[in-house]
């Protein structure tokens, strides 16, 4: 019988011990690997939640009876109000975006107005004055004594044509007006100082400084929005003299003076749009995160 009972209890050692190894080799990487999506484990780790979804899955591997669920709802707890705070500040930064969209919107089509009017009234004119005068030289031509007077007129009238065309092509541009709104969330993409209103929470600026998994170039997503902006003729490259004032431009705010464009609050708008697109789906992998809370075993809370 002893040589029995020797063998069984060697057996079961060895069972527990390779049970035992298989759940400290598991443990560490559970959150990382198996049941996290590579968009949720990032924004875990950005927002410094990883820690205790790993510990919360570490939980979920031991039996019924060694769990602590007040541990448990406790680390529940701490990670959706974590995932809350995080999502409250993508809010508020997504809000101040929309209010610069907004006003640099504003400004765009209260100067794209005037230029319409502006040009309107040239063609007008235009039409009118060379119509005019086109049809008093053709007047003056049926007589033979006004003949010179006649050529003179419609030289007159096509001078005054072409100058009209001149101003129109040249108010094609718009007028310049200064961008009094006091926000430039832009700036701290281009690594130029930034506003007390125009900063990022840690979180999400981790977020954007951060490699996306799918990214296929591996890069972050500060510089992936920054090459797709060069890439459709937003601005140059940051690195050229005209890129440079490009980004003074659509970074500025009132006590730089800078007077712009059009074109510059029309890019400015679009590159904010970009910006609040690849925001809001940070909010989307916080949501991922919460599905892949661990679901607790039967029986590891007393009734």
């Amino acid at each position: 019988m002893r040589p029995i009972f020797r063998y069984t209890a060697v057996a079961l050692l060895v069972g527990l011990s390779f049970q035992h190894s298989t759940a400290a080799q598991r443990s560490p990487q559970l959150a990382n690997s198996s049941e996290l999506p590579p968009s949720a484990e990032e924004v875990a780790s950005a927002t410094g939640i990883l820690p205790l979804l790993q510990r919360l899955q570490e939980i979920t591997l031991l039996t019924p009876a060694s769990i602590n669920p007040w541990e448990v709802l406790s680390l529940r707890q701490e990670i959706v109000e974590d995932v809350l705070s995080s999502s409250l500040q993508v809010d508020a930064t997504i809000a101040q975006i929309d209010n610069e969209i907004a006003q640099a919107g504003e400004l765009r089509g209260y100067l794209a107005d005037k230029r319409d009017r502006a040009i309107n009234m040239l063609n007008l004119s235009s039409l009118a004055i060379g119509g005019t005068l086109g049809i008093v030289s053709s007047a003056l031509q049926l007589s033979t004594n006004l003949a010179r007077a006649g050529n003179a007129t419609g030289i007159v009238s096509g001078t005054v044509t072409s100058t009209l065309s001149a101003i129109g092509l040249k108010e094609q541009k718009g007028k310049e007006r200064q961008f009094t709104f006091p926000s430039k969330m832009l700036a701290k993409l281009f690594n130029r100082p930034a506003d007390t209103n125009s900063e990022y929470p840690p979180a999400v600026w981790e977020f954007i400084t951060s490699v996306a998994p799918t990214d296929p170039d591996k890069i972050t997503r500060q510089e992936r929005l920054i090459r797709t902006w060069v890439q459709v003729k937003r601005i140059d490259s940051p690195d050229t003299p005209s890129g440079k004032v490009k980004i003074e431009h659509v970074t500025s705010r009132p006590s730089d003076n800078y007077k712009l464009t059009i074109d510059d609050l029309e890019d400015r708008g679009a590159m904010l749009q970009d910006l609040r697109a690849k925001l809001s789906l940070m909010k989307r992998d916080l949501g991922l995160l919460l599905q892949a809370l661990p679901k607790m075993p039967s029986g590891s809370f007393p009734r």
